[in-house]
Formats: C-alpha cells, structure tokens, sequence
C-alpha cells in the first residue's frame, strides 16, 4: 500500500500512524472479576514502532487485543524489524514520555516505498506523520 492509497482513510476520519516496526512480543495478562471472582486472562501482541516526532524519535508501544481462544503457540509475529506500517489506531495517549495505543480492527500494512507512489523521494526521508498535524520542518526535510 502506499501513502496515497491511505488518504481516503485518513479522510473518512480513522487514525492511521505510519511508522518503523522495530519489535513485538506476545505478552498475557488478567484480572480479577469483582462480580463473580473468576480470574480473567487476555493475551495481546504488543508492537514497539518509533516514528518523527518534533525533533526527534518518538517511542510508541501498540497493543492488539487477541481473542480468548488463541494460544501464544498460535501467535506469529510476520513483521519485518525496520520497514514501514500504516497501523489503524482506536485510541492512544501520551505516558511518560511515550505513545500507548490499542490497534484498531485492520492489521498492520506494510508501506510501499517506491518512487513516484507516494513516498518520499529522498533516500533517508521520514516517512509523514499521519497522526497530528505538522507544521515545522523536521531535520531530514528540505524546504
């Protein structure tokens, strides 16, 4: 997929972040229900991407909600470590100096880096930042 394939999805309103996989893992967690006191487990994929931010590199860890019937064993984690990947967010926030978000419904898409397919022409260039709107130059971009 390239960048101006995801505009129409960007203009329907859906948060799209672009940015670098740099490393995911499979990890479980669970609570306790007040109601009935059964312990209750989840297993979710955590993806740890960066992406420009405003003078540097910003950290930002996606969680993916599995559904209760998959096992760990069953999870494959099929991104490549320093491509690029349009992710569909649900919701995020800033902690500590971090992005948390919680992926959305669609998986992650690799971003086509052609020439000419609406990537940059720029060898080294960053990808755009999709998820706020920019408006200083950042240290990679010509003017």
């Amino acid at each position: 997929m390239t960048l101006a394939e995801l505009m129409p999805y960007v203009g329907a309103g859906h948060i799209i972040l672009v940015a670098e996989f740099r490393g995911g893992k499979v990890e479980s967690s669970g609570y306790v229900d007040k109601e009935t006191g059964n312990a209750i487990k989840t297993l979710q994929i955590v993806y740890a991407v960066e992406r420009p931010g405003p003078g540097m590199i910003e950290k930002v860890f996606l969680r993916r909600y599995l559904p209760p019937d998959v096992t760990a064993e069953q999870v494959e984690i099929k991104l490549v470590k320093g491509c690029h990947y349009a992710f569909a967010l649900e919701k995020f926030e800033t902690k500590r100096g971090s992005i948390f978000a919680r992926l959305g419904p669609w998986e992650p898409v690799m971003i086509d880096k052609e020439e000419g397919a609406g990537a940059p022409a720029q060898a080294g260039a960053r990808l755009p930042n999709l998820v706020y709107n920019q408006t200083t130059p950042q240290p990679n971009e010509q003017k």
